[in-house]
C-alpha cells in the first residue's frame, strides 16, 4: 500500500503527463491507475510494424476505456538500417526513435512528463533500450516507487486490467546479424497468433531465414506437435519445438 501511495504522489509531481503506451500490463496499469487518480494524462502509442497482433488494438481499446486521449504515431522502423540490418545496438536505437517521437508529440499536446512502465525487475542488461529512456528524460514511475512485477499485477487486479503474457517486437525473433525482412516479420506474426488460439502463456517463434523454433512450456509439447504441420504450411520451410521452452533474451536466445 505504502509504494501504490508513493505512486501516486509521484505521478501528480509530474502532471500532465504523457503515458508511453505499448498495450502491454505495465503501461496499462499506469494509464488506468492515473485515469482512476484523475490526473492529467494522455497516451501515446507508436506503431513501428514490429509489435505483435493485438498490441496496438489493446492500447486503444483501454484508452478508450479509460476516456484518456490516445495518439498513435506512425513510424516504420525498417527505413532506419540499424534496425533493418539488425545489428548489436538494434533494439537501442529502435526504443531511442520510437521514445523521440513519444517526447515529441507529449511536448506538442502541452504535457510536463512522459512517463512508462518501466519497473524494477526490467534489467538494463536484458532491455539495452533502457539507456535510451535515461537520455530523453523519461520517467518509470513504478521503478521510482520500487514497484516490481508483482505490485504491478496486483494492482493490475484492483484496477480491472488484464494481465497479458510477456512481450516483445517480432525482430526479437530474428538472430542478430540477420536482416529483419517484412516477410519474417509477417511470418512470425502469423505463426505465434496461430499457436496461442491453442498454447496458454508466454510463446516465442524463433525465424531464421526460412526456418522456425517454437519456444513455449515444454508441458504442452504434444498439443504442439499436432500444429506444426500448420505453422509450416504459414511458409516455413522447417519446424522445429526448443525443446528446453521459452528462453528469455530475445534474439540472444539463440545462442544458448
Amino acid at each position: 500500500m505504502a509504494r501504490v501511495c508513493g505512486l501516486d504522489a509521484v505521478l501528480k509531481s509530474y502532471e500532465p503527463i504523457a503515458i508511453a503506451l505499448s498495450g502491454g500490463t505495465d503501461s496499462s496499469v499506469l494509464l488506468a491507475y492515473a485515469a482512476r487518480h484523475a490526473i492529467p494524462a494522455i497516451a501515446i502509442s507508436v506503431d513501428t510494424g514490429l509489435a505483435p497482433a493485438g498490441e496496438l488494438a489493446a492500447a486503444r481499446e483501454l484508452a478508450n476505456r479509460q476516456g484518456v486521449p490516445h495518439v498513435i504515431i506512425p513510424l516504420d522502423m525498417l527505413k532506419i538500417p540499424a534496425i533493418r540490418e539488425n545489428l548489436p545496438e538494434r533494439c537501442y536505437v529502435c526504443k531511442r526513435a520510437m521514445m523521440e517521437a513519444v517526447v515529441a508529440e507529449a511536448e506538442r499536446q502541452g504535457c510536463r512528463t512522459v512517463v512508462d512502465g518501466t519497473h524494477t525487475g526490467d534489467s538494463p542488461e536484458m532491455r539495452p533500450g533502457m539507456r535510451a529512456l535515461q537520455e530523453l528524460g523519461i520517467r518509470s514511475p513504478f521503478a521510482e516507487c520500487g514497484m516490481g512485477k508483482v505490485d504491478i499485477e496486483a494492482l493490475a487486479a484492483d484496477l480491472g486490467v488484464a494481465v497479458r503474457p510477456p512481450s516483445a517486437c517480432l525482430a526479437t525473433r530474428i538472430p542478430t546479424g540477420e536482416p529483419v525482412t517484412r516477410e519474417c516479420l509477417a511470418l512470425v506474426g502469423a505463426a505465434e497468433a496461430l499457436l496461442a488460439q491453442e498454447i496458454p502463456g508466454t510463446l516465442r517463434v524463433r525465424c531464421s531465414g526460412r526456418r522456425a523454433i517454437i519456444e513455449a512450456d515444454p508441458a504442452y509439447r504434444r498439443r504442439l506437435e499436432r500444429l506444426l504441420g500448420a505453422v509450416k504450411g504459414l511458409g516455413f520451410e522447417d519446424v522445429a519445438i526448443a525443446p528446453g521452452g521459452y528462453k528469455e533474451g530475445g534474439a540472444d536466445s539463440w545462442k544458448r
